[in-house]
């Protein structure tokens, strides 16, 4: 995805919002200097030829360098991971005990994109679960997510964020027990960025003991020019299903022709663009099937 008009002034925001999470006390003049730098960079670089996960990478990496952290968000980023395996066993036990397993599966790997787990306590986030329905979806394309996964041999998983890996996993187990015969990959970033998985947080929570995880790129969603091999061995792979969750995958992949392959989102509208693109309300939940227009 090209930048949007809405992009530009949300970038500021980014960088601002996360030097007050990771250095509340950091002066004025660092976030100013900070600032000119993306402004630099933007004035510069050819916005109509330069994917978004690369200018996103560059705004994070501004950030990084004036905390002078290579990953300034790893230790929220083991508190995340720690606080979801703490929900994990009983949101498996919902998942378990429900009518269908893999919607309920679904819907927890969504909600785990939408809470801030150091913000809630248990008891909202397992009562998100049990309440949650398949009515809560703006955009629900499950029934062709689940004829996809049918006739599949492999299905790629696109992961998104710390924490929201703990319910991804039990999406992964889930779909294991319905379609033992179906190939499953996990793809996670390359490097540190922002909150974004790595193969370390793949580790942490067991997830490498249950399928194959590969690494892409060291963007905050999938940019193929940067990407390792084994990544777009498996992406490019024909047949088979992709799974792309969180809003910076379904910006990479957003009008990216992916021929002779099922593609479905599952995101958060985060996002004035995103209530444009799809026609919901910031907050709504997505789950849809990639199409030309997407």
């Amino acid at each position: 995805m090209q930048l949007e008009p809405e992009c530009i002034g949300c970038l500021f925001n980014q960088v601002l919002r996360a030097f007050k999470l990771l250095e509340p006390d950091i002066s004025r003049e660092k976030i100013i200097n900070a600032q000119k730098k993306l402004m630099k960079y933007l004035i510069n670089v050819d916005i109509n030829n330069t994917a978004s996960p690369i200018i996103g990478k560059t705004a994070y990496g501004i950030v990084a360098d004036t905390l002078g952290l290579k990953d300034p968000y790893i230790n929220l980023k083991k508190k995340y991971n720690h606080l979801a395996l703490e929900f994990y066993e009983e949101a498996k036990k919902i998942v378990e005990t429900s009518e269908d397993l893999l919607l309920k599966a679904l819907i927890v790997a969504a909600l785990g994109n939408t809470v801030d787990l150091a913000a809630q306590h248990k008891i909202e986030i397992i009562n998100d679960i049990k309440t949650f329905s398949i009515e809560n979806l703006a955009i629900n394309e499950y029934t062709q997510f689940k004829e996809s996964l049918q006739k599949a041999e492999h299905l790629l998983i696109l992961g998104d964020n710390c924490g929201e890996i703990v319910f991804d996993k039990l999406l992964i187990e889930t779909i294991q027990k319905l379609f033992p015969n179906l190939e499953i990959i996990y793809s996670v970033r390359s490097g540190p960025i922002i909150n974004d998985v790595t193969l370390e947080d793949a580790k942490m929570v067991g997830l490498t003991d249950l399928v194959k995880i590969v690494e892409s790129s060291p963007t905050p969603g999938i940019d193929l020019s940067t990407s390792t091999e084994e990544f777009k061995y498996y992406f490019n792979r024909k047949g088979g299903v992709i799974l792309s969750k969180g809003q910076g995958n379904f910006e990479s992949l957003y009008k990216m022709p992916i021929p002779e392959k099922d593609v479905y989102y599952l995101l958060k509208a985060k996002c004035s663009l995103m209530e444009r693109i799809f026609n919901v309300k910031i907050g709504a939940l997505i789950f849809k099937k990639k199409s030309d227009k997407f």
